[in-house]
C-alpha cells in the first residue's frame, strides 16, 4: 500500500471544465472512488458546457478498477431512431464534410433539428457506470450539476469562442443553433437579443429541475417515465424521427476493450463504432517507423504520421461502423502483418487517398480520473454536432448524431519521452482527407516544404488545434495530469486531509 499511496497519492482528476473538475476533486474527497468522480464530472460538464456534451448525448467509456479485477469498456453511442429508412435522404446529398465526420444535406435537415437527433445514450451510461461500480449515492453525485444549473455559471473564454466559431466544413453556424428553440433563446441570449457574453452568469432553472427528477428516479425517469412523456410529445409535434419506443428500447453495451500492443506497452481503447480502432491502427503502422530518429514535427515525421492517419481513415471509411450491423474485422486491422504491409507502402513513398463526396466534430470532451487506489475512467462523450433543438421545461439540448483520434499525444509521450504536459502541448497536425492540416505554431518552412512535395496543407489560425486532449500519465512517482490549453479546463488533485 505504500507504493501504491506513492504511486497515486490522493488520485487527480482531468477535464476542460474547471467547475467539472472540482465535482470530481469532491466526490473522491467525500470517499467516492474515480468512478464517482468521473459520472460527477461528466454530469457537471453538461451544464457548463453545454454544446460540448449533456444527458442527451452519447460517447464512450473505460472503467479500469484492479482490486475489482474489472477492466471493462461502454458504448453509449445514439442509435437511429426505428423511424429512420436508409434512402430517405439520398435525394438531400449535396456532398461530405472534408474531414469525414457526416454528409452535409440540402437544408442541413440532418444537422439541424428535430431529425438530426439520434437515441441519447449518456445518462444511460452514467447511471449504470455509478450504480455498478461506484460508492457514493447516485443522488449526490447529480448534486453538483444540479447547484450549477440553478445558480448559473459564468461564460468561459472556451465556451463563448465555440459559441461564435461561426459555420465550418459546411455544417450550421452554432449560433443558429443556439437560436433555433424558443427555449435556447432564452437561455443562451439576454433580453437585448444578444449572445451572452464572456464573463456573463447563465443560468438554465428548467435543466436544475430536469437534474432534481433524475437524482430522485435516476435515469429510469428520462427512457420511460416522466421526462420520456415529454420528449416524446415534443417530438411528435414537431415531425421528430425519436419516439418513445426509442427511448424504452434503448441499451447501453458493456464488454472488453480492444487491446493491441506499441513499443512493449498494451493499448486498450473503445469498440466500433468508436474511433479507437483507427489510433490502435496508427500505432501498429507507425511502430514500424523510428519517430524520433525522423524529429519530431519535421516534415518526414509529418508525412509519416499523417500517410498513417489518411491509411486508417480509409479503413475506417471502409470498414468501421455499428458492430451490430456492420462486420468489423479488428484482428486484420491490427494484425503485425498488416501494419507492416502498410508500413512499406509509406516507406517506399506511397501516398493514400482519402475520397470525398466535395475531423471528429470540435464539439466533444473529455474526463479522465485516476483514484488514490489506482482505480481509473477515461470517457469521452458528446453531442456530435448540437442540434439546436432544447424540449421546452427540460433545459437540455440534443445531440445532432443523425449529421455525422488522433495518436500524436501518445506519440509525444511513449516515443519522445515528453512529459505529459509537454505532449499535450506540442503543435499538432491532423490529416484525415487528402489535406493535412497544420496547427498555427509549426513553422511555415515546414508548410512549404510538404507543399513543394506535392501535398496539400491547409494552416489553421489556432495555436492549439485537433482534439481536446486531457490526460493524466502514472509513474512509479507519482500522477501528472495535463489539460489541452485550447479550452478552459485544469488538472487538479483532493486534498490529502
Amino acid at each position: 500500500m505504500k507504493r501504491d499511496r506513492a504511486r497515486f497519492g490522493t488520485g487527480m482528476v482531468v477535464a476542460a471544465q474547471p467547475e467539472a473538475v472540482e465535482a470530481g476533486v469532491d466526490a473522491l474527497e467525500s470517499g467516492g472512488n474515480a468512478v464517482d468522480a468521473a459520472i460527477a464530472c461528466a454530469l457537471v460538464a453538461g451544464v457548463v458546457d453545454p454544446q460540448m456534451c449533456g444527458i442527451a448525448g452519447f460517447g464512450s467509456a473505460q472503467l479500469f478498477l484492479p482490486n475489482q479485477d474489472v477492466h471493462i469498456g461502454v458504448d453509449f453511442h445514439g442509435t437511429s431512431p426505428g423511424a429512420v429508412r436508409p434512402n430517405m435522404w439520398e435525394h438531400l446529398i449535396e456532398g461530405e464534410a472534408r474531414d469525414g465526420f457526416g454528409f452535409i444535406l440540402r437544408d442541413n435537415v440532418n444537422d439541424l433539428g428535430y431529425q438530426s437527433i439520434t437515441t441519447p445514450g449518456s445518462l444511460l451510461a452514467y447511471h449504470e457506470a455509478q450504480t455498478r461500480y461506484g460508492r457514493l449515492p447516485w443522488a449526490d453525485i447529480v448534486s453538483p450539476a444540479i447547484r450549477w444549473a440553478e445558480q448559473g455559471f459564468v461564460v468561459r473564454p472556451g465556451v463563448y469562442h465555440w459559441w461564435c466559431e461561426g459555420a465550418a466544413m459546411g455544417r450550421v453556424d452554432v449560433v443558429k443553433r443556439l437560436a433555433f428553440s424558443e427555449a435556447g433563446r432564452r437561455i443562451y441570449f439576454d433580453d437585448d437579443g444578444g449572445l451572452h457574453q464572456i464573463g456573463s452568469t447563465l443560468r438554465n432553472p428548467d435543466l436544475a429541475n430536469t437534474l432534481r427528477l433524475i437524482a430522485r428516479d435516476g435515469a429510469e425517469v428520462f427512457y420511460r417515465g416522466e421526462i420520456a412523456d415529454q420528449i416524446s410529445a415534443d417530438m411528435t409535434a414537431n415531425g421528430g424521427l425519436l419516439s418513445a419506443a426509442d427511448l424504452a428500447g434503448y441499451r447501453t453495451v458493456w464488454g472488453e476493450p480492444i487491446r493491441t500492443g506499441y513499443r512493449g506497452l498494451e493499448v486498450a481503447t473503445n469498440q466500433p463504432p468508436g474511433g479507437g480502432v483507427m489510433v490502435a491502427e496508427m500505432l501498429n503502422i507507425l511502430q514500424h517507423f523510428d519517430l524520433v530518429g525522423l524529429g519530431h514535427n519535421s516534415v518526414d515525421y509529418i508525412r509519416t504520421v499523417s500517410e498513417a492517419m489518411k491509411l486508417a481513415t480509409a479503413d475506417k471509411d471502409d470498414h468501421v461502423g455499428d458492430p451490430a450491423f456492420v462486420d468489423v474485422p479488428i484482428e486484420r486491422l491490427l494484425s503485425p502483418g498488416y501494419g507492416a504491409e502498410l508500413a512499406t507502402h509509406i516507406r517506399t513513398g506511397g501516398r493514400t487517398q482519402v475520397s470525398r463526396m466535395q475531423g471528429e466534430p470540435p464539439d466533444t470532451t473529455h474526463v479522465c480520473v485516476v483514484d488514490g487506489e489506482g482505480n481509473a475512467v477515461t470517457m469521452t462523450h458528446s453531442l456530435g454536432m448540437p442540434s439546436g433543438v432544447i424540449t421546452d421545461g427540460l433545459g437540455f439540448m440534443y445531440n445532432g448524431c443523425m449529421g455525422v483520434f488522433d495518436p500524436q499525444v501518445l506519440l509525444n509521450h511513449f516515443d519522445f519521452g515528453m512529459p505529459i504536459l509537454d505532449a499535450v502541448i506540442a503543435p499538432r497536425f491532423s490529416s484525415t482527407s487528402n489535406a493535412i492540416d497544420l496547427s498555427n505554431r509549426i513553422p511555415h518552412t515546414i508548410s512549404r516544404r510538404l507543399q513543394d512535395d506535392g501535398y496539400e496543407v491547409v494552416r489553421w489560425p489556432q495555436s492549439y488545434a485537433f482534439a481536446m486532449v486531457h490526460a493524466i500519465a502514472v509513474k512509479p512517482e507519482g500522477l501528472s495530469g495535463a489539460a489541452d490549453p485550447a479550452g478552459d479546463g485544469m488538472a487538479l488533485a483532493p486534498s490529502s486531509t
